[in-house]
Parts: C-alpha cells; sequence; structure tokens
C-alpha cells in the first residue's frame, strides 16, 4: 500500500502541545470516527447512502489477518498441504471470549489457493494463547520466506501486472516490499533454479532506511534476479544502452515491460488497521500529495515500453489522489496511454468502477466540483494554484479516457481494507529517444545515423570531462536534456518534462565489484568445490573492502548487464543471492564455505561428491541432533560423507520421490507433513561429526514439517533446539553424548 499511509501508532500518551502529560490511550479506545471524513465522502458519493454506512461501520473494525504461499517454491504445496492438515484442525473448536473462531480460509479470487484470510485480526492473533501454535507458524514461515504476511487487497495490484519470467519490472515506490515479492514470484514462477529467468524485477523506495528494509524482504526470496536501488521515483535515472555496433542505430534508454507505481498516499483506506488515520484525516493532505503522485506517474510513462503495462495503485479512497492523478496524466499524453479494462480478470474479487465526477473540500467544509467556486482564501495558495489537476476534467474528454476502468475496492465488500488501482497500457512512443527509434524505420540511413552521432558526441562530450565536479556533470546533462525535450515541444507540447535529479547523498556501502572467475581467490573457490562450466561465470560478485570480501553473491545475466550500462547513475543498495561466506575455521580445505541461500542456485554445479543423498533416518539424525558423530548415520551415507575432505561444505538432500515414492513407507518413517518438493540442507563436514547450516528460523521451520515438532522461538542457538526436540521425544535417534563442538574436538562454524 502506499507509503503515506504508514503512521506511528502514539496511543502510549506522551506531551501535547501546551507541555501537559497526556494520559495513556488503549489501542481500543481510539477514536474511529471522523465528521469530516463522513462529510467528504458523503459528498463524493461513493456509494449508495445506506451502503456508504455500512462501509463506515466496516471500516471502524480491525482487518483480519492474511497471508499469501510463496507460489514460485517448490515448498508451496507442502505449505498448503501443512495448512490444511495440521493446522485447520488445531483451530476448530477453539474459543476465544467465549466465541467459537473461525478457521482459516482461502480467498476465492486469488489463484490457486495460495492467498489465505483468517478472521482474528493481527493483534489478537499475537496475544491469544489457544493460537499460539498459528502464530508461530505464521513467524517462522514469514522468516524463511515460505510465506508473506500481507494485506489482501494489497495483493491485487502484482496480479493484474502480469509478470512473465522474461520481463524488466520496475517497482518504483516498493518498501516495505510485500507487492515487490510477489513480482519476483511471478518473475520466477516457471523457472529452473539452476537457471534464472531472463527478466529482472529493480525494487526502488526512495528513503535509504525504507530500502534496506526491501533487502531484508527480498533476501527471503533468494533470487538472483533482484535490484534494489535507491532513488525518488520521479527522479528514476535514465539508463542509456549504447549505440549498436551492427548498425547505425540511435542511443536507446533503458525501458521496462511492467512498472509499479504503488504511489504515496494518505492511506485513508487502512483505516481498519492505522486507526490513527480516523484522527489525523484532513483533506488538504491528499492535495498536498496529488503533484507527487502525479510526477511519479508521469515519470513511469517514460519508463515504460511502449506496448507495455503499469498499474498505478494507492491505498486512499481519495478521487483527487486515484482517478484525479489518472485522468489528467492520461489528458496530458494525449493517447499515447489508456486505461485497460480489467473487468473480467479475477472475477471472484468485488470491485466497484473508477469515478466520473467528483469534488474538492474547502477550508470552511464547502463542496465544489468546478474551480470557478473557490476563492483564494479558502484554500492554501499551493492547492489554489493546482485546482484544474484536482477536479474532473470536462465530461466528454472523461468520456474518452474510460475512467470507469479503474477499480475500486472497498472494505465492506470482501472484509478487505480499502484500495484503488488503475491498470494502464503504454500504445503509443512519448519521448524523443522512443520516437527516435520508432522513426528509423521510415527515416533513411543517413538521418538516422546523423541524430544518433549527434546526441552519442554530446554525450561522449560529458563522460570524457573526468576532471569537473559531479554538479558539473549534472549540469551538463540537463541542458543535454533540455535539447532533447525542446525537439519534441512543437509535435507535443503538452508532453510532460521530468524534473531534474535531486543531488543524491553518497550510499555507505562500498560498491559490488564483479569477480574474475580465472582469477584469484573465487578460482580457488571453483576449483575446490568442482564448480562445472555449466554455471555463468560472470554473474559473481562482492563488496570489497581493503582489498578483501567476506561473501561472493550470485546474479543473473539481465542483473548484470543493467549493473554494468547503469553504473554510478543507479544507487544500488543491494542485490543477488549470497552463495558463499567466508569461514573461520583453520586449516579448512577452502577459506570460504556454502551458504543457505544459495545452496538451490549452485547445487547443479557442484560436484557430485558434495551432494550427499540421504533417506528419513539421516534427515531426523540431523534435524534432532547438534553436529551427531558420522556413527549416528546410516553406513551409505557416512561412506558419501567421508569421501569428501574435512572441514568443508556438503549439502544434504532428502528427495521424498526416491525414498517413499507410493506412499506405503510407514508412518514412523517418512516426514510428518507429505513433502513433494526436495529438501537441500547445506551441512559441514568435520573429521568425525556433521553440522546443519540453516538458521534458527529455516530449522525451525524444516523441524515442523518433518517431524511434526514445534521449537520455541525463545530458544537462540541450535544446541538449544535439539534439546527442546529430544524434550519432546524421549528416545533420540543421535549416539549418546554427541558433542556439541564436534567429536574430534575441532570448532565448527556457527550457524547462520
Amino acid at each position: 500500500m502506499g507509503r503515506g499511509g504508514k503512521r506511528r501508532f502514539r496511543g502510549r500518551g506522551g506531551k501535547s502541545s501546551n507541555g501537559e502529560r497526556q494520559p495513556y490511550v488503549k489501542y481500543e479506545d481510539l477514536p474511529r470516527d471522523n465528521e469530516a471524513f463522513r462529510k467528504y465522502y458523503t459528498a463524493q458519493q461513493l456509494v449508495s447512502e445506506e451502503e456508504f454506512s455500512e462501509m463506515v461501520e466496516a471500516m471502524r473494525t480491525a482487518l483480519p489477518t492474511s497471508f499469501r504461499i510463496t507460489g514460485s517454491r517448490k515448498q508451496a504445496t507442502d505449505i498448503h498441504e501443512q495448512i490444511m492438515t495440521e493446522l485447520i484442525p488445531s483451530i476448530k473448536g477453539v474459543s476465544i471470549e467465549g466465541a467459537e473462531t473461525e478457521a482459516p480460509h482461502p480467498l476465492e479470487w486469488y489463484p490457486n489457493e495460495l492467498a489465505w484470510q483468517f478472521s482474528i485480526p493481527r493483534f489478537a492473533l499475537k496475544r491469544s494463547p489457544e493460537l499460539s501454535r498459528f502464530h508461530a507458524f505464521l513467524v517462522t514461515e514469514t522468516e524463511v520466506g515460505n510465506i508473506s504476511r500481507q494485506e489482501a487487497v494489497s495483493m491485487v495490484p502484482p496480479l493484474l501486472l502480469d509478470v512473465h519470467g522474461d520481463h524488466f519490472v520496475l517497482d518504483m515506490c516498493a518498501a516495505p516490499g510485500s507487492k515487490t515479492a510477489q513480482l519476483v514470484e511471478a518473475l520466477q514462477a516457471d523457472a529452473d533454479p539452476a537457471v534464472p529467468p531472463r527478466g529482472l524485477v529493480v525494487a526502488n523506495d526512495a528513503d535509504y532506511k525504507r530500502a534496506c528494509m526491501l533487502v531484508h524482504q527480498m533476501n527471503r526470496l533468494n533470487s538472483p534476479n533482484v535490484i534494489v536501488t535507491n532513488h525518488s521515483g520521479e527522479h528514476f535515472p535514465n539508463i542509456y544502452v549504447p549505440a549498436s555496433k551492427e548498425g547505425p542505430q540511435a542511443r536507446g534508454v533503458v525501458q521496462f515491460d511492467r512498472i509499479l507505481c504503488d504511489v504515496p498516499c494518505t492511506g485513508d483506506g487502512t483505516t481498519r488497521k492505522n486507526v490513527r488515520v480516523w484522527e489525523t484525516w484532513k483533506p488538504e493532505d491528499a492535495y498536498g500529495l496529488n503533484p507527487l503522485q502525479s510526477r511519479i506517474l508521469q515519470r513511469a510513462a517514460y519508463l515504460l515500453k511502449t506496448g507495455g503495462r503499469l498499474v498505478y495503485s494507492t491505498c486512499s479512497l481519495n478521487p483527487v489522489e486515484n482517478e484525479a492523478v489518472v485522468a489528467h496524466v492520461l489528458d496530458k499524453f494525449g493517447g499515447a496511454l489508456k486505461l485497460v479494462d480489467v473487468s473480467a480478470q479475477l472475477p471472484a474479487l468485488k470491485r466497484r468502477p473508477g469515478l466520473h465526477t467528483w469534488k474538492i473540500m474547502t477550508r470552511d467544509g464547502a463542496n465544489h466540483d468546478s474551480a470557478a467556486s473557490v476563492k483564494p482564501g479558502d484554500v492554501s495558495r499551493s492547492v489554489y494554484k493546482n485546482l484544474d489537476n484536482f477536479l474532473p476534467l470536462a465530461p466528454a474528454r472523461m468520456e474518452e479516457l474510460h475512467i470507469e476502468r479503474c477499480m475500486r475496492i472497498y472494505p465492506h465488500l470482501q472484509n478487505t481494507g480499502g484500495f484503488f488501482i488503475a491498470v494502464i497500457e503504454k500504445v503509443a512512443p512519448v519521448s524523443v529517444v522512443e520516437k527516435r527509434a520508432a522513426a528509423q524505420a521510415k527515416q533513411s540511413a543517413a538521418d538516422v545515423n546523423a541524430c544518433a552521432e549527434a546526441g552519442a558526441d554530446q554525450e561522449a562530450e560529458i563522460e570524457a570531462e573526468t576532471e569537473i565536479d559531479d554538479g558539473q556533470v549534472a549540469a551538463k546533462r540537463a541542458k543535454l536534456d533540455d535539447a532533447q525535450h525542446s525537439e519534441e515541444s512543437d509535435a507535443a507540447p503538452a508532453l510532460y518534462r521530468p524534473d531534474r535529479p535531486r543531488d543524491e547523498p553518497v550510499l555507505r556501502e562500498n560498491p559490488f565489484v564483479f569477480l574474475d572467475p580465472a582469477e584469484d581467490e573465487l578460482k580457488t573457490i571453483f576449483d575446490f568445490y568442482g564448480i562445472k562450466d555449466s554455471v555463468p561465470r560472470c554473474g559473481f560478485l562482492s563488496r570489497i573492502e581493503n582489498e578483501r570480501f567476506r561473501s561472493v553473491y550470485y546474479v543473473a545475466d539481465s542483473v548484470r548487464q543493467l549493473m554494468e550500462l547503469g553504473g554510478q547513475r543507479m544507487r544500488v543498495v543491494n542485490t543477488g543471492i549470497r552463495v558463499f561466506g567466508r569461514n573461520c575455521v583453520k586449516d579448512a580445505g577452502c577459506e570460504f564455505r556454502l551458504v543457505c541461500e544459495g545452496v538451490a542456485q549452485l547445487m547443479p554445479h557442484l560436484a557430485d561428491k558434495y551432494i550427499v543423498d540421504v533417506g528419513f533416518h539421516d534427515l531426523k539424525v540431523l534435524l534432532e541432533s547438534v553436529n551427531p558423530l558420522f556413527t549416528a548415520l546410516s553406513e551409505e551415507c557416512q561412506m558419501r560423507i567421508k569421501a569428501v575432505d574435512p572441514l568443508s561444505s556438503i549439502v544434504v538432500c532428502y528427495d521424498p520421490s526416491k525414498h517413499d515414492p507410493d506412499g506405503a513407507v510407514p508412518d514412523e518413517e517418512k516426514p510428518h507433513v507429505r513433502l513433494t518438493a526436495m529438501l537441500a540442507i547445506p551441512c559441514w563436514r568435520g573429521h568425525a561429526s556433521l553440522s546443519v547450516h540453516v538458521d534458527k528460523a529455516q530449522l525451525s521451520s524444516l523441524i515442523r514439517r518433518v517431524l511434526g515438532r514445534v521449537v520455541d522461538r525463545k530458544d537462540t542457538g541450535s544446541s538449544q533446539l535439539a534439546n527442546n526436540i529430544r524434550s519432546q521425544d524421549k528416545t533420540p535417534t543421535s549416539a549418546p553424548g554427541s558433542p556439541a563442538s564436534g567429536a574430534d574436538g575441532s570448532s565448527q562454524p556457527p550457524v547462520m
């Protein structure tokens, strides 16, 4: 949802403007109504008078808990099975405050039963002892990336964006990242982990701290096709593509097949979870955000390929932030953009059409439907200056734009929050570069070449001046942009001219550097683990400090190419999957070990001896024990492990299709939940023992699915986790006296 709707809860008292201490206000006692809100939205005629009362009452109630299974992962079927066979039965019959709890149910409009809703609000779910098992499941599986806790209506925009594996996708205002995660899932929906998709997702946010929040969200998905950047949406930079060496083509700009503009907004559709909106709401907030929202949407139009699709969305009900923005931007681009009719998509989703008319409220509480009726003192100076952009276009022009194709989702329709969505297609070029490329088919080669050389010479002049500072470079770029915009002004004077890029502060991280697989430490890693030639060799990178790096990351070829084109123009906060990490063990065969996040990506390219197939008995030993002795494992497993040099990483694999192909294995010899996806677990091979190298959350998730046991989240280490498991089962399978640091006394790398 829009970032403007994110508000801090201030219900714990504090000092007022006169310095007096305010009393503590409980969450339940916060006000859930606003007279100005009622008056303003009654005038907008969103719904009938009777239905408006129903909508407001729904907005005053707490929002249900909703979550989404990560559909691009092979574990999706296993997680769905776990919900159906374990969690739902455990909730049925549970009573909270005398009322029987309704079990979670799939959202009927979301494909493949991957999205679920639970009538219990999030805060109540967290507090309820009766639902602690279900809450622990949500927390654990969210941390490992198997599910995402996300408001139901915010799942809609990514679905309507229709992302495929070869698309270049830009999320302009991405934080906190739940929608971005959906875009990444759609990109990887049919991809083989060993072969990344051809497309990519750029997750951008204007706020650096929120961009760092995005990094955590994206890391859960372990995708090599994601770049997290930090730019203001309306100033997202042009990334230039050099002229082709094969012919006299004009230099181009990287454009995207799909763009999501989930813009900052007032967030009055989120009152069910952001209760403070009731207390602070006023119409002027929307008037102040409209220009920013418009600039972001217009910038997206320039960055979108002709024939591409973008989605504009907010978590606001206000037409000034919704239809007004869409109508005026579409009108400015003179037919180059058009609204897509998506009424037949997601047929079970209840929605209402976009508004053709609306009003603005002045300071005296009066509603106006024309700029002529508003006096200068009725609103602020900036609002008065932009009144024409806040109000509807002429009726005839509104009909031509088909604003009714926009989608409004109201809280009372399907027990959700409020949302606005517009799906837009670009049907004609809007920039000089695009028009130049389109004209190549009609112009002579000589004319095109002259045009390209003129632009290339100007850009080369800028790039060659290495002695001048960044401010001078920015000024020259602005001058070049002015020339391009003046070139198009005669043909289309109504086209939007993007604002000049802002001065960006320097990023705190060291920049990423691509590593040469034929040299230095990366070559040593490849040689030790027998990395096959099938892995793309140019996608490994790291952050280098003092000529040394701690981790190696991997990116898809599409990401590498974009980063090389973007150079210093792109403020890259993070990218790639961490595949190797420097270990802390002396005398190890290799200074780097396999990292859990990158196992799925690297496993198809590892030498066969580093992949050890195990049965259920060995899998159970690894999950129940801390550093079990080799002697606790099967003879076949021991033989495979001993074929690997001591003090190195291996990958232990359990393939349910091999060990229980027809379901005939006794229950005590197979996982608690029927598994369909292969489990690949990185381990450290000591001299006489083995240790699992996954983080606490992932280990808890594996234990729940494989052994059917809930591990106490308060435990902080692998030893405590194992002790917790053994306390639930008094017949451990590990050898007596298995040491925590390996039977040989050698220190083991910490659990990741």
